[in-house]
């Protein structure tokens, strides 16, 4: 497969099946089939109950995929670091979807994201999935996910102020306003010709109780319908290659690897040292080095949809 031009088109990748809701959604080995799930947008009212719920259904069950002998352990203390740290990177990374207007920071909003709960009959939480507009960079063989794509993005606006011509730049400008206006992909066509606009797909947990039941699947399938709604071409994910589960459920939803790299990093909580447990500017999250799958897959097509 050549990967510059299976990123560069998404052309090669296969279309997205319909994921289907309720009982319906649970895979085939499923031991129990999944009620009517609710999924809404987390704003900044439910930013907090999100990161508790991710803090013990991703890190603390499963050590972000890398535990295989139970449990992590962690202090009271170290699991309220840990939970305001993910509710900040939640803000961070998702809160362009709740903020408007002037409350939006500089830079921000320029690409879409989004962050989702599930919640059972009772009203609990049972997982979450994160979805954000990104770059495919097809020479690197990376993903910039929201925040990083802007970035790359105004990096090239603000070189526009360079041009030695006025004319030449505000004809430019009026391209690029017409380009966005028509969605996310012509700008991203204009600027950064060589990349391509894509879906990623991130930050997906499901409560240890809910797991097999179709809750994942129907997570999934939302966040599809996300990147169909934006205009966007295909979803990409990244996972590590040794997480063997998570592989098996991106390849029945249809992914398929796109290129790999070995010396991507991983993230992984760390307890921290018992004379610095009581220092809440400490992380818990540490990089280590791993071997990282980059999967894709095309977006259902959808006709009439703006971004």
């Amino acid at each position: 497969m050549c990967m510059a031009a299976t990123l560069a088109s998404l052309a090669l990748l296969p279309r997205s099946t319909r994921v289907p809701s309720g009982p319906r959604a649970a895979s085939a080995g499923a031991s129990l089939a999944a009620p009517a799930i609710a999924v809404e947008a987390v704003s900044e009212s439910s930013v907090e109950e999100a990161a508790v719920f991710f803090v013990e259904a991703f890190w603390v069950s499963t050590n972000g995929g890398a535990c295989s002998g139970g449990a992590l352990r962690l202090s009271r203390k170290e699991r309220r670091l840990l939970e305001a740290q993910m509710a900040d990177d939640f803000r961070t990374r998702y809160g362009c979807s709740w903020r408007v207007g002037s409350q939006l920071r500089q830079g921000e909003g320029l690409l879409p994201s989004r962050l989702l709960l599930a919640r059972g009959d009772a009203g609990e939480v049972i997982g979450c999935v994160g979805i954000e507009a990104a770059l495919l960079d097809p020479i690197a063989r990376r993903v910039l996910p929201a925040r990083s794509a802007e970035a790359r993005l105004q990096t090239e606006l603000a070189a526009l102020t360079l041009h030695p011509s006025e004319q030449a730049r505000w004809e430019r400008l009026s391209e690029l306003y017409v380009a966005r206006q028509r969605g996310l992909r012509p700008l991203v066509s204009e600027l950064l010709p060589a990349c391509t606009a894509a879906a990623l797909l991130t930050d997906l947990a499901v409560s240890p109780a809910w797991r097999r039941r179709g809750v994942a699947r129907h997570l999934c399938g939302h966040g599809e319908r996300l990147c169909s709604d934006w205009g966007l071409p295909g979803l990409a994910l990244k996972v590590e290659e040794a997480n063997g589960a998570a592989r098996r459920l991106y390849g029945g939803l249809g992914y398929e690897e796109v290129f790999r790299r070995d010396d991507e990093m991983a993230t992984r909580v760390a307890r921290l040292p018992a004379a610095t447990r009581a220092d809440t500017a400490r992380t818990l999250l540490r990089n280590v080095p791993s071997s990282v799958l980059t999967l894709a897959k095309r977006a259902e097509e959808r006709k009439n949809v703006r971004e």
